[in-house]
C-alpha cells in the first residue's frame, strides 16, 4: 500500500524556515530546540535549520550551540557520517592512543557480564550525540536481565508513566525521541526492567552540584526501598565519574550508599577526532581492554575516573551514507525501494504501527533515514507490524505504507 495523503502534523512554510533561520542565527541552541517542538516533532526543521544556520566560529558559545544542535539533529535523523565528521567535543582530547601489550581486547559485552555477577550497581554512560552507546546497551540488555538486574535508572527519561504505556512518545524526554533510544526503552521495558528517571525533571536544578546530588539521591533511595535489587544507571558523559575532586554523581552515590558501582565509559568513541584509530583497526567488535595479569582495566580517559573503556570497532558504510550498525540493529530483513526526484533529502520515518495509530506525531520512530533520489536499501527490523512514513522539510507526507515482518 502506498499513498500521499494530507499529513496530521503541523506544517511549516518557506516563510516558517525564514523566520527561525533568523532566529537560529542569534541564538541556535534556544531558536533550534523550539522549532523542533513548532513543528511538530519534524526532524528535518532543526536538522535543516543546524546545516543552514550561520554564526560568528569566534563566539565560542554561538559556534558551540550551533554544533551541539548539528550533532544532535543529525543523529536523531540517521546522518551519522556527516554527525561524525562534524563533530568536535571540547571535553576530551585523546588522540593516537596506541596498543599496549599488557592489555588484552576483550569481547566488551562477555567481560561486562562477568563484571555484573560481583557488583550491585553497574553504570555505563553514553556521548548524546552518538546512537551507537545506546545500541550497545540494548544488547547488553538480556543478558543482565539473565544476572538479575531489574532496574535501569535513564538520564534522559522524563515521565513516569512509561512502564505503564510500553514505549516513549515524544514527550518522554529529549534524547529519547532518537530512535535507537527510543527503541532501548521499549526493549528494556518488554524485558521487565523497571525505567526510573533520575535527572532534574520535576523541579529545577540550579546548579552542576545539586543537579550531581539530586541525581546520586533518586538512585540511593530507590535502592534503599529494594536494598537486594541489582541496577543499571544510563548517564551521559562525565556523571559516572568517579574522582572524589570532582564529585560528580557516581561519587556521590558511593558516598550515599556505601555501594561502589562499576563504571563503564563508552562517551569517548567519536570516530571524527580519530580517537583510538590504532586500536580500533585491530577489533571488529565492542571490546573492553584488561591486563589479564593484575585483572585492571585500560580506561583510556583523561577526563574520567571510571573502571573500564569501551572500544568501538570502526564503523563499515553503506554506500558511504549510512551506518551498518544502525541500519541493520534488528532481526528480519526489508528492502527499501524509493525512487523520484521529490524524495532527495526527505526523512523516512518507520514506526511501530500501534504507536502511531494511537500517537500520531507523538511516535517515537524506530529508524530514521535521509532518502535520497533513489534509495533502494536493505535494512533489518525486529518482528512487527510498521509504517514506512516519508515527509518533507515542511511536514507534508509523500509516502505512507505499511509493512509486517
Amino acid at each position: 500500500m502506498a499513498q500521499s495523503s494530507k499529513p496530521d502534523n503541523l506544517l511549516f512554510t518557506k516563510a516558517s524556515i525564514a523566520k527561525y533561520l533568523k532566529k537560529a542565527n542569534k541564538d541556535p541552541m534556544t531558536a533550534i530546540l523550539k522549532s523542533y517542538e513548532v513543528s511538530g516533532y519534524n526532524y528535518l526543521v532543526p536538522y535543516h535549520l543546524s546545516l543552514q544556520c550561520k554564526v560568528d566560529s569566534a563566539n565560542n558559545a554561538l559556534y558551540f550551540a550551533r554544533k551541539t544542535m548539528l550533532t544532535t539533529f543529525s543523529s536523531f535523523v540517521g546522518d551519522v557520517k556527516d554527525n561524525e565528521t562534524s563533530y568536535i567535543n571540547s571535553r576530551h582530547w585523546e588522540t593516537d592512543i596506541r596498543e599496549d601489550s599488557n592489555y588484552t581486547a576483550l569481547d566488551a559485552i562477555v567481560e561486562i557480564i562477568s563484571i555484573a555477577r560481583t557488583h550491585q550497581v553497574i553504570m555505563i554512560n553514553e556521548s548524546h550525540i552518538d546512537p551507537r552507546g545506546r545500541l550497545f546497551l540494548s544488547n547488553l540488555l538480556p543478558k543482565l536481565k539473565a544476572e538479575g538486574f531489574t532496574y535501569l535508572f535513564m538520564e534522559g527519561l522524563r515521565e513516569d508513566d512509561i512502564n505503564e504505556r510500553g514505549f516513549p512518545l515524544q514527550t518522554s524526554g529529549f534524547y529519547t525521541s532518537e530512535p535507537m533510544f527510543g527503541d532501548l526503552i521499549r526493549k528494556a521495558i518488554q524485558l521487565g526492567f523497571k525505567l526510573i528517571p533520575y535527572d532534574c525533571y520535576k523541579a529545577p536544578c540550579n546548579t552542576v552540584p545539586e543537579r550531581e546530588q539530586h541525581q546520586a539521591k533518586i538512585i540511593y533511595e530507590t535502592l534503599q526501598q529494594d536494598p537486594d535489587a541489582k541496577a543499571i544507571v544510563f548517564a551521559g558523559h562525565g556523571h559516572i565519574n568517579k574522582d572524589p575532586e570532582k564529585n560528580w554523581m557516581a561519587h556521590r552515590f558511593k558516598i550515599l550508599s556505601g555501594i561502589d558501582p562499576f563504571c563503564i565509559n563508552q562517551s569517548i568513541n567519536s570516530e571524527a577526532p580519530q580517537l583510538f584509530h590504532h586500536l580500533r583497526k585491530h577489533i571488529d567488535k565492542p571490546v573492553i581492554y584488561k591486563n589479564l595479569k593484575t585483572n585492571d582495566y585500560r580506561e583510556l580517559s583523561k577526563v574520567n575516573m571510571v573502571d573500564a573503556t569501551i572500544v568501538f570497532p570502526d564503523t563499515k558504510w553503506i554506500d558511504n551514507k549510512y551506518a551498518t550498525w544502525l541500519l541493520h540493529s534488528g532481526t528480519k530483513s526489508y528492502t527499501i525501494n524509493l525512487s523520484g526526484a521529490h524524495y532527495k533529502g526527505t526523512l523516512l520515518s518507520i514506526l511501530k504501527c500501534n504507536e502511531f495509530d494511537q500517537f500520531g506525531i507523538l511516535a517515537v520512530p524506530v529508524l530514521n533515514m535521509i532518502l535520497q533520489q533513489t534509495t533502494r536499501q536493505n535494512i533489518s527490523l525486529d518482528p512487527g507490524s510498521y509504517y514506512l512514513r516519508v515527509t518533507d522539510l515542511y511536514g507534508k507526507e509523500l509516502y505512507k505504507e505499511k509493512i509486517t515482518l
